[in-house]
């Protein structure tokens, strides 16, 4: 039996200095997004992620953000999550279908409450501008 690796799209929304995190029940953070099922095209997953999670309609193409791949040491896990990332020229109203938490966070916060381990991924994020056509 063949295995293929998990692929996860997920957003960033950068709402001015603020980025949209989940928060789950059980206390893990997330962006926006999720699996990718068979047949879609990444910006199909996002589209039917976003409407499924936020009840939210993507109608701007997000910019490619980060792609990131993790193979678990033992080997039986591997996930692949590609990042796109999205500046709101307004705070979107949106609401968890999951009954998930939303959190707009800031820098200081994510750092704060460490929810983000990777401080030069949050760097990265507060420093990103859309680029001028």
């Amino acid at each position: 039996m063949k295995k293929y690796p998990n692929v996860s799209i997920k957003i960033i929304f950068k709402y001015k200095n603020k980025i949209l995190m989940l928060e789950h029940p059980n206390g893990r953070h997330e962006f926006p997004g999720g699996r990718m099922e068979w047949g879609e095209s990444i910006i199909e997953t996002l589209k039917r992620e976003l409407k499924e999670e936020l009840n939210y309609d993507l109608k701007e193409e997000p910019e490619l953000f980060s792609v990131w791949n993790y193979i678990s040491k033992n080997k039986k896990r591997h996930s692949v999550i590609i990042h796109y990332i999205l500046q709101l020229p307004k705070k979107p109203k949106i609401v968890s279908r999951e009954g998930l938490k939303i959190l707009w966070l800031t820098k200081k916060d994510l750092i704060a409450k460490n929810i983000i381990g990777d401080k030069k991924l949050i760097h990265k994020i507060f420093q990103w501008r859309k680029a001028k056509n």
